[in-house]
């Protein structure tokens, strides 16, 4: 090998140790995907001469905590007194980052309820309701929950007798349609985008999708990893694994997503942990002699129950529900193509390495069941 291709692999290598630390850290820090509510009815005001909306505002306290001090004693046990007590500060953050507008007027909140907590799959949530006063039908909304703290948030906005009766929306500035006839499909484009951005910030599943990918170009003979000689062998692997995973997560998503099965999000979520970090352990100790492809499909079903949280609570009819069920898989599924695509040629490059087989495979698989076992304690506990 000249001396330029050596230090070429040389660079490289440094970048993908970098990168995987990079990826470590972030995935360490990560936690599960968060999710606020809000849902907008026209209420009947006779005599108004704004038109009066009946709001109701859904934040989970461990979100709250990241913007109010709701812990004065740092017991780690956040209680309702503690809460009632930041009333007023709360109040001050919704309406200062929840700004609905018509044009270039903002809504103006009143009559603001006294807060509750409310309970979404297992999680405590901070509830209110206020009304909000417009000029004209609400044109766009202002959200700045959690701006610079988490850019994974979303706000899922329902809007009774709307054109578009549910949007998933990001921290920032948000357009809301008004056109009648792009509803269905609006629903199914913001949907599909969401698919994409639920897998694509899920450390979680992309760590999953890593540790059964990452084999993917060897072959085990009388227990010694041997890479294979052509990559048509690894492609159509990581085909059989990439198809498995879909069919396996796309019947659970659907039955979670259409009320068929419950399972508290919780339980799924500290599952979900554990299938990486078993994936990963056998990876380096093959306790089950089954190709990869059968791993994802077992532990597919699982996952597919952890992106249906998304969907669960939305209330939506039976057709857009299925509408928004389909966009939302082929989303997920473009996402993982993406993923894939990014991963797997570097592994094909690299297969015959010892950088690959000594970091990406075994400092890998390690890292990914220190990492899923931590998740796992986070979210047991």
């Amino acid at each position: 090998m000249s001396a330029f291709n050596r230090l070429t692999w040389s660079h490289t290598c440094r970048y993908l140790t970098l990168l995987l630390l990079a990826m470590t850290c972030t995935a360490i820090q990560a936690h599960e995907s968060s999710t606020a509510y809000l849902n907008l009815e026209p209420s009947d005001s006779e005599g108004a001469a704004d038109i009066v909306y009946n709001a109701e505002y859904e934040l989970s306290l461990r979100d709250l905590a990241l913007l109010v001090d709701i812990d004065p004693n740092r017991d780690s046990q956040v209680s309702w007194a503690e809460v009632k007590s930041q009333t007023t500060l709360i109040k001050q953050l919704i309406a200062a980052q929840v700004t609905l507008k018509t044009g270039t007027q903002s809504c103006q909140m009143t009559d603001f309820a006294p807060l509750a907590i409310n309970t979404r799959g297992g999680f405590n949530y901070l509830y209110t309701n206020f009304k909000l006063e417009c000029a004209t039908p609400i044109s766009g909304l202002n959200y700045q929950i959690l701006a610079g703290i988490d850019a994974n948030h979303r706000l899922i906005l329902t809007q009774a007798g709307g054109d578009i009766p549910v949007q998933v929306l990001a921290v920032g500035q948000n357009p809301l349609g008004t056109d009648a006839d792009s509803g269905l499909l609006s629903t199914a484009i913001n949907f599909l985008k969401s698919g994409i951005h639920h897998l694509l910030i899920g450390w979680d599943h992309l760590l999953f999708l890593f540790v059964l990918l990452i084999p993917a170009v060897y072959i085990r003979k009388q227990k010694q990893l041997i890479a294979v000689a052509k990559p048509r062998a690894a492609l159509i692997e990581v085909f059989w694994i990439a198809t498995s995973f879909t069919l396996a997560h796309s019947i659970t998503l659907s039955l979670a997503a259409l009320g068929i099965v419950s399972i508290p999000p919780r339980f799924i979520e500290s599952l979900i942990a554990l299938s990486i970090a078993f994936a990963a352990l056998n990876n380096l100790v093959p306790m089950l002699r089954v190709r990869a492809v059968y791993l994802a499909f077992v532990f597919g079903l699982i996952h597919g129950f952890g992106f249906a949280n998304v969907l669960v609570d939305l209330p939506l009819a039976t057709s857009e529900r299925v509408l928004a069920l389909l966009s939302f898989n082929i989303g997920i599924e473009l996402g993982q193509l993406v993923f894939i695509a990014l991963v797997f040629p570097i592994a094909l490059l690299l297969r015959h390495t010892r950088f690959y087989k000594s970091v990406i495979f075994y400092a890998g698989s390690l890292i990914s069941i220190a990492i899923a076992l931590w998740w796992f304690f986070e979210r047991i506990m």
